[in-house]
Parts: structure tokens; C-alpha cells; sequence
């Protein structure tokens, strides 16, 4: 049987849920391992795609704009749980420094993605949604899954201060609801605004809208650049 899936039906967006929705979190799933670096590893690939079909369209068009176009193309050429239906593409329209992710002019992006409804589709899907959007804030933040992870960003992170010390796991995990819901916790190093590793947690509603609900810090460092 093919998974249950996930369908988009509102545009992304960073918005406040009830605090008490974390609480009634009861059946997270661990993501392995094995599945992190599986996605990491198609997300590499189209980044490979996308690098060597642009260098052939900006030969063809000297139109450095395409490459936003290409490189969504590749994510979900590449995407094991992630999908538009066939015949879509996401296109960008440029208005000033502003840059909007559209695969139906006027329309919301998100509707169109079809997501397999498991924990890693969903992990990989805000991923590939947060490349898609390709905000500057994106293009600081990195998934850690790992010690090996956490260790690198603590290297790179200038005058570091531990604020956890003991992490029990810093692999991402899910809860998938019977409502059509899900959640979605990671770890995080970031640049943006602020230097930080955190925790975050996410929630998919029923209508498949990503909403930024809290962050536990773990590590703070002096690093952080203005993400606008």
C-alpha cells in the first residue's frame, strides 16, 4: 500500500501555536540515522544537478535567475517522500530583493506538494521547503544530527557557551496524527540574527501548514549576522 500522504493547502509560515500542544506530545518517533543522511545525501545530489545544469543555462540565457528555478527542479527530481504533481514546477518571481516561490502565478506554493505520510517525508519536506524558499536566514541555519554534528558547530561558533550540557539525542523526530497533523522536532546551528544551537519544534497541521511553535536553547555563541 502506497503511504498516506500529506498535501499542502496554505502557504509556510513562522506562526505561534498553543504552548500547551507540546505537552499533550506523546508518541514522537525517533528519525534514524540512516534516514537523515539518505536525505542529506539526495539533497547533496541536487544540489550537484542544479550546479551543472546552470552552468549550460547561463551559457544559453546569461540569465543568473534561472538557477533558483533549476535547483528546486533537482530537489524534487531527487526527493524520496516529496512531490508535485506531474507537470508542475516551481518558478520564482523577482521583485526587487524580494524573491517568491509560486508554481501557479498568484496562487500559494505549498497546495501543490503531495508529502508521504512518515517521519522522514516530513523532515524532508521542511527541508526542501526551506531551500525552495531560499531565504537568507535558510542559508545560515544546518541540521545536526549527530555529535560529530554539534561538535563542528561548536568549532565554528565564535566564544561558545554551553547552556545544555548533557543532549540526550540530537536526531530529529515526528509524531504523525490521526487528524492529518504532525510535528516535527530538530537541532539546529545558526547564524541568523543570532549564533545559536537550539531545538525546535514544528508543527504541520491538518491542512499541512509548517508553523514555527518554540526553541530550547542549547549552545549560544557571538557569531550571528543580520538574516535580512
Amino acid at each position: 500500500m502506497a503511504p498516506r500522504r500529506l498535501t499542502a493547502t496554505t502557504s509556510q509560515v513562522h506562526r505561534e501555536i498553543p504552548r500547551c500542544a507540546r505537552d499533550r506530545l506523546q508518541s514522537m518517533q525517533t528519525i534514524p540515522i540512516d534516514d537523515v543522511n539518505t536525505i542529506r545525501a539526495r539533497i547533496a545530489q541536487a544540489h550537484i544537478l542544479a550546479a551543472e545544469r546552470f552552468r549550460d543555462a547561463f551559457a544559453a540565457t546569461g540569465d543568473w535567475r534561472v538557477h533558483l528555478e533549476i535547483q528546486a527542479a533537482a530537489l524534487l527530481e531527487t526527493a524520496g517522500g516529496v512531490r508535485l504533481p506531474e507537470g508542475r514546477r516551481v518558478s520564482y518571481r523577482f521583485d526587487g530583493r524580494v524573491v517568491t516561490p509560486y508554481v501557479v502565478e498568484g496562487e500559494p506554493l505549498w497546495p501543490y506538494f503531495d508529502v508521504d505520510r512518515t517521519p522522514a517525508a516530513v523532515l524532508e519536506y521542511w527541508l526542501i521547503a526551506s531551500e525552495i524558499s531560499a531565504s537568507t536566514a535558510w542559508a545560515m541555519t544546518k541540521l545536526i544530527a549527530d555529535r560529530d554534528d554539534y561538535d563542528a558547530a561548536l568549532r565554528r561558533m565564535q566564544q561558545p557557551q554551553l547552556v545544555r550540557a548533557l543532549v540526550a539525542s540530537f536526531l530529529p523526530s515526528a509524531e504523525l496524527r490521526d487528524d492529518g497533523s504532525a510535528f516535527l522536532e530538530v537541532t539546529v546551528y545558526t547564524r541568523a540574527a543570532e549564533e545559536r544551537v537550539e531545538r525546535r519544534l514544528l508543527a504541520m497541521g491538518e491542512d499541512n501548514e509548517l508553523r514555527f511553535h518554540s526553541r530550547e536553547l542549547i549552545a549560544e555563541g557571538r557569531g550571528g549576522v543580520p538574516a535580512a
